[in-house]
């Protein structure tokens, strides 16, 4: 009972271990080759343990047949299937010729054959001896010679490892291969102990298929790992296709090494790759973006949500935010940028801000805007003189002609003010059709001067329709800062006290306040 319990722990729980591992790898992919080969190499070996259990259940006089038929063309199957599996995963087998590869491969599949076509086996050794619980080999020539040969082979292995490491860019591939390439090492320094030194009596016979299921295992491990890099590399390549932000790899020198397909949409052309990105921004722009990058290379430092505009193919230039990384690539530093186009919210967020401050008819600043400049210029400048202009007979341009030629009345009005005050102060449209100004810094004679020539550039530049002119006329008050007044609402309640005199006086004219006249009686 005991000898059962010692087969069932070293020959069958491995066979079990590696034929549940072969049909594991096969069903990950069975309709890639290299799952397929890796699969049939991991079930040779439990073929190979599953021989051995039955070897030593069965009469000492059944070896020599279960060592030719089973035992033996499992480890050929094993070898054939383990050099077509390295030889597709490190990529040597594809730089071989269709007529070579991988038909040489399955030459050794020639003794199997001669195996069942002359009932006898030229590999094997077919003499056995029992001790103990064990049932050995006999330790002649075929057995060294099958040894010796396979050792061989093993280290044609090691050397296409290696081969494959020196040549390999990835430092994830570099890694699988390492690993390999120290286990194939480690497994032929088992062979060769546990294969030509005899420990007959302590160990179990062909001990070396231990250093296999070592060898297996790894195998199978580094399958693994190549799946999730293969996965891992799809993924990203399939986000970096998909992302609909611009995504460009920067070599040291700036040029675009790379580039996904939302750049070339991004920047209206077919072609970005090698082209400097520094070439791709506003000449206004390039100093800044070299400064901050240049900075960021030095230390390695990623950067987020610069913002700065990029100019297209077309010509038009661009807002966008971008954020940045730096990586390693063949041991060469490489700036990894993602472009994000917020030309429509730059766009819309200016237009927001404007409207905040300025009247979205006539352009004009705002009430809200006026009384901000106001105060300030009522503190930055040693004299400020306020108008407030009244349109006269407005209602009936909008009654006769309706609102819409009312609208662009007013538009063309706010025109005319904003060019007349653009070099001495600001105009704005603070109600329906009346508009503040405040000029700085203008001696008394001055204002009667721009207030003469206001009055002359709206007399001779009136409304044209297709079919009818209609004349600009206003009443217009004006006080002066700092005589009548040093805050902003007391010289806006004195102009428009000024300006209704005007109203009652016939209208289409101008007043300066004055106590005598507009004050409290």
């Amino acid at each position: 009972m005991t000898e059962m319990f010692i087969y069932l722990a070293v020959y069958l729980l491995p066979s079990f271990l590696l034929g549940f591992l072969a049909l594991d790898v096969f069903q990950r992919n069975p309709n890639k080759v290299e799952h397929r080969l890796l699969s049939l190499f991991v079930f040779g070996y439990s073929m190979l343990f599953l021989a051995e259990f039955v070897r030593h259940l069965s009469p000492i006089e059944y070896s020599p047949a279960l060592i030719a038929y089973w035992f033996g063309n499992a480890g050929i199957f094993i070898f054939i299937f383990s050099v077509h599996f390295i030889l597709s995963i490190t990529g040597v087998g594809a730089k071989a010729p269709n007529w070579l590869y991988p038909w040489v491969v399955y030459l050794p599949l020639i003794p199997v054959v001669l195996t069942y076509v002359r009932q006898e086996n030229i590999i094997n050794s077919q003499q056995f001896e029992q001790v103990g619980i064990w049932i050995y080999p006999e330790f002649n020539s075929s057995y060294l010679t099958t040894l010796t040969v396979g050792n061989i082979f093993h280290l044609l292995i090691i050397g296409l490892i290696f081969y494959a490491l020196k040549r390999a860019e990835r430092r994830e591939h570099q890694r699988v291969l390492r690993m390999l390439f120290w286990t194939a090492n480690a497994v032929l320094i088992w062979d060769i102990v546990f294969g030509y030194f005899q420990f007959r009596g302590l160990i179990p016979p062909y001990s070396y298929m231990y250093g296999g299921l070592v060898w297996a295992v790894a195998l199978v491990i580094a399958m693994n790992r190549l799946d999730f890099l293969t996965s891992y590399v799809k993924r990203y390549g399939t986000l970096y296709n998909l992302n609909p932000s611009a995504i460009l790899l920067i070599d040291p020198d700036g040029r675009v090494e790379s580039a996904n397909p939302a750049a070339r949409t991004l920047f209206h052309t077919v072609r970005v790759v090698n082209e400097r990105f520094i070439d791709l921004l506003p000449e206004k722009k390039k100093a800044e973006w070299m400064e901050h990058y240049s900075q960021h290379f030095r230390t390695r430092k990623k950067f987020i949500e610069f913002e700065t505009k990029i100019m297209t193919k077309s010509g038009q230039e661009l807002y966008v935010v971008i954020d940045g990384d730096f990586v390693d690539i063949d041991r060469t530093i490489h700036g990894m940028i993602i472009i994000r186009d917020v030309h429509s919210f730059k766009e819309a967020e200016q237009t927001i801000r404007f409207f905040a401050y300025h009247d979205p008819l006539t352009k004009l600043a705002n009430r809200r805007a006026f009384y901000e400049r106001a105060d300030q210029a009522l503190l930055s400048s040693s004299m400020l003189s306020l108008l407030i202009i009244d349109l006269d007979g407005f209602k009936a341009v909008n009654d006769t002609y309706g609102h819409q030629i009312g609208d662009y009345f007013l538009t063309h009005l706010g025109g005319l003010l904003e060019a007349s005050t653009r070099d001495v102060g600001l105009a704005s449209r603070v109600g329906g059709d009346e508009f503040y100004i405040y000029l700085v810094d203008l001696t008394e004679s001055e204002v009667l001067a721009f207030i003469h020539e206001l009055q002359m550039t709206l007399n001779q530049n009136p409304y044209h329709t297709s079919d009818v002119t209609i004349p600009i006329r206003a009443s217009i008050g004006v006080s002066h800062a700092p005589d009548q007044g040093t805050n902003l609402d007391t010289l806006i309640h004195k102009a428009d006290q000024a300006m209704y005199q005007i109203k009652q006086d016939g209208k289409n004219d101008y007043a300066i306040y004055d106590e005598a006249l507009h004050g409290p009686k």
